[in-house]
C-alpha cells in the first residue's frame, strides 16, 4: 500500500494549469479543460491516486489558486 494519497476535486478546479507547469509527471489537462491526475481512479466527481513519493505534488497543491489539490499521508491531509 503506498504512503501517500494525491486528490483532486475537479468541480472546483478553475483550470489554470497552475499543477501542470509546476508537476507535469503527475498533471495534465484533460479535454474537457480541466486538469487531470494521470493514471489515477475516479471516485465521484474526484479523482485519486496512491503514490510512494509525494514528488512535486506537495508544490501543485501549496500552489493552487483553487485549493483542489489535496496531499494525504497515511490516511492523514497534510495540504
Amino acid at each position: 500500500m503506498a504512503r501517500f494519497k494525491v486528490m483532486i476535486e475537479r468541480p472546483v478546479c478553475i483550470s489554470c494549469e497552475s499543477c501542470v507547469n509546476i508537476c507535469p509527471e503527475f498533471w495534465e489537462m484533460a479535454p474537457d479543460g480541466f486538469s487531470h491526475l494521470k493514471d489515477s481512479k475516479k471516485v465521484g466527481e474526484n479523482e485519486e491516486r496512491e503514490v510512494d513519493d509525494v514528488s512535486c505534488n506537495n508544490d501543485a497543491a501549496e500552489n493552487c489558486p483553487a485549493t483542489c489539490i489535496h496531499v494525504y499521508d497515511n490516511g492523514k491531509r497534510i495540504i
